[in-house]
């Protein structure tokens, strides 16, 4: 194919969690690094190439995967169209009978998939080799104030629910120096905030004597941080070691998302959790007691098979206990591959929805007395989104919060607010 007189022009739409954006922004960067132009997700501009990176945490997600790969299609039917992402990698053949699917990238092959279009376009250096090693991070986070850094991948756990380490592989770690690099670079382009990821980070160094608390403590030293937060762990994985170095960090965020899945004892083991929810209670408790102001986030489950009204009534209790300050409920759902899928006594949908809506429902009222615990506080916020009148960002401790709008106030910059009130979820500050 001949030289092209443009740059060829890309866009990329990604589903799912932490991971799968930083994946992304993986991709973007290699493609710029190339010299190739980059779209937004809502630039009406037609792109020469579209990359779809998917999710498939649920049937629902690889429904949605399925759902924007085709509205791409048809938007822009001139497109190379490639895929990529867990969904991808558990279904390929799924998503390769959709038509205008031009192709399917391997996770592990998405670098070398940059590297292989832009020698088949005829488009960029002849020699790339000045431009980033194997290996390399990401150079810019687009639309971003926090910059998320891969630091492991895969999964060695053998939850019965789970499809992730049919796509994911087993867990492995980045190398320190490496993540260090990336931080570095981060910091010295502005980002305020670093967001440590990864499929299961709890399990970081594992082998090589040196684990999660260690990586804080080095990123801590940077010249420079102002913030670390510690994206999804298991709550197995929350010790007194990683505890104490959050707290004497000065910049490690006090807060965690620890996805409980359950309350209920005779669930988790079916699901194969390896902790009791008693285990849970005191780890939090604890975490409470050494870190200021510390707040916890999770992930439930609602309909795995066999859970009877006990159960789920064990589970709204554990979010009352926990005084969680978000829940992300979903639906169990059938992934082939796992265990839970050969399970008997599978629950109707409708029961399904009516207990989601319920937990949904003690969720928010559980979150609402939390947050309200911080009328008349004053909180640091780091700006994330403003317009002519309102800014909102978050907390450290992953609260979001709206303000009003002056001068003073940038994207990215962090501001001190006190708290007035409540409303839908949102602290309502005023800069102070």
């Amino acid at each position: 194919m001949t030289k092209e007189t443009r740059a060829p022009r890309f866009s990329i739409h990604t589903l799912g969690c932490k991971v799968n954006q930083y994946d992304s922004e993986r991709i973007r960067t290699r493609l710029l690094q190339r010299g190739f132009e980059s779209l937004g997700e809502d630039d009406n501009s037609s792109p020469d190439v579209i990359v779809v990176n998917t999710c498939s945490v649920t049937s629902e997600s690889d429904r949605k995967g399925r759902q924007l790969i085709r509205k791409m299609i048809r938007r822009h039917p001139e497109a190379r169209v490639m895929v990529t992402g867990c969904y991808a990698e558990r279904k390929p053949l799924e998503i390769g009978s959709i038509e205008g699917v031009d192709e399917i990238v391997a996770i592990q092959d998405q670098d070398a998939w940059a590297a292989r279009l832009a020698e088949e376009l005829g488009w960029g250096c002849a020699d790339q080799s000045h431009l980033w090693t194997p290996g390399a991070g990401i150079e810019i986070f687009q639309e971003h104030t926090r910059a998320f850094i891969k630091i492991q991948d895969g999964c060695d756990l053998k939850c019965t629910f789970c499809s992730i380490p049919a796509s994911r592989g087993v867990a492995r770690s980045r190398p320190v120096d490496e993540i260090l690099d990336e931080a570095r670079d981060m910091i010295d382009r502005g980002y305020p905030e670093l967001v440590l990821c990864g499929i299961c980070i709890g399990h970081y160094g594992r082998g090589l004597d040196f684990g999660l608390p260690d990586l804080i403590l080095r990123l801590n030293a940077l010249p420079g941080v102002k913030r670390i937060r510690v994206s999804s762990l298991e709550p197995q994985d929350v010790d007194d070691e990683l505890l104490r170095v959050m707290a004497d960090s000065e910049a490690a965020c006090p807060h965690l998302h620890l996805p409980i899945q359950s309350g209920s004892n005779r669930i988790l083991r079916r699901m194969k959790r390896p902790y009791k929810i008693e285990s849970f209670f005191e780890t939090i408790e604890k975490a409470r007691r050494m870190l200021p102001d510390f707040e916890v986030s999770t992930d439930i489950m609602v309909g795995f098979p066999d859970e009877t009204e006990d159960d789920f009534e064990q589970t709204l209790q554990a979010v009352r206990i926990s005084r969680f300050n978000k829940v992300h409920s979903f639906p169990f759902s059938v992934r082939d591959e796992a265990p839970a899928a050969r399970m008997t006594n599978h629950l109707p949908p409708e029961l399904i929805k009516s207990r989601r809506i319920e937990l949904d429902r003690v969720a928010r009222e559980t979150a609402d007395v939390v947050k309200s615990s911080y009328i008349g506080r004053t909180l640091r916020v780091l700006c994330e989104t403003r317009d002519e009148d309102r800014v909102t960002g978050y907390t450290e401790n992953y609260l979001r919060a709206e303000f009003p709008a002056n001068e003073s106030v940038q994207r990215g910059g962090e501001v001190t607010v006190r708290v007035e009130s409540v409303d839908k979820g949102r602290l309502i500050a005023r800069p102070v």
